[in-house]
């Protein structure tokens, strides 16, 4: 197949290497982690270079594969002229995780926990000097309840209703995603540095690269990735299991 590959840079090292070995053809062309902070802005340049891909003239496409999950209702309404397919994941941790289960058996009572992976380290405040004055966004925020909150009202009444409903309770640990195979930085090094700092234990959890590598590969099981018809969207459904639909 001759697939295009939009891909978020959190996941730049890993989808290099799966693209040099993948059994298809794949053009890969990355967008940075950091246009998270404004998904709605996230939607508008995924969907641009959508279009863009599908008016490409001399460029016959067999699908668009997308490197993203929910993220915080990014991708909601996302369309395209050829065949999507993206996982059904709501967030990164679940595609660094290599499953719905090892995220939920991580992070499943700790949502609201700090995280890391080589990626995440890289792409922000690692290497990424703007990132100084961005704050992490919180698991919670691409949690299917919080998700719903932000269908019926904006995210600041989104925030007071988790933030009621949900009392903060002060970590003192943060989860850092390893990864067999990809820990080619000091990145894992140097965020439990940061970590100790300000006093907070890290946890290291087993991470693995086959959700991704199904997705590049073509191996698009319907348990773990949507595929979306030309001319159909993307909507949510905000569970663990079916995640997001298309209509």
């Amino acid at each position: 197949m001759f697939l295009k590959f939009i891909c978020c840079d959190v996941f730049a090292r890993i989808a290099c290497e799966l693209v040099a070995k993948s059994p298809n053809v794949v053009d890969l062309e990355f967008i940075p982690m950091l246009a998270h902070v404004e998904p709605v802005d996230l939607r508008n340049l995924i969907q641009e270079k959508i279009n863009t891909t599908t008016n490409q003239l001399g460029r016959r496409y067999d699908a668009i594969i997308l490197g993203f999950g929910i993220c915080g209702n990014a991708v909601m309404g996302l369309s395209g002229q050829i065949p999507i397919i993206i996982p059904r994941a709501h967030d990164c941790c679940t595609l660094l995780m290599g499953s719905k289960e090892k995220f939920l058996s991580a992070f499943g009572n700790t949502l609201s926990s700090r995280w890391c992976s080589t990626g995440y380290y890289e792409r922000t405040f690692g290497y990424n000097s703007n990132y100084q004055h961005v704050e992490q966004m919180d698991n919670y925020k691409t949690s299917p309840e919080y998700i719903k909150y932000l269908e019926d009202y904006d995210e600041e009444t989104a925030d007071y209703l988790w933030e009621t409903l949900h009392p903060k309770i002060e970590s003192h640990e943060s989860v850092y995603i390893e990864i067999e195979g990809q820990e080619y930085s000091d990145a894992c090094k140097n965020y439990k540095e940061t970590m100790d700092r300000l006093g907070i234990d890290l946890r290291v959890v087993s991470g693995d690269i086959s959700f991704l590598e199904a997705l590049v590969s073509g191996d698009w099981d319907e348990s773990k990735f949507l595929y979306v018809p030309p001319g159909k969207v993307i909507t949510g459904v905000y569970d663990m299991e079916e995640v997001m639909r298309a209509v």
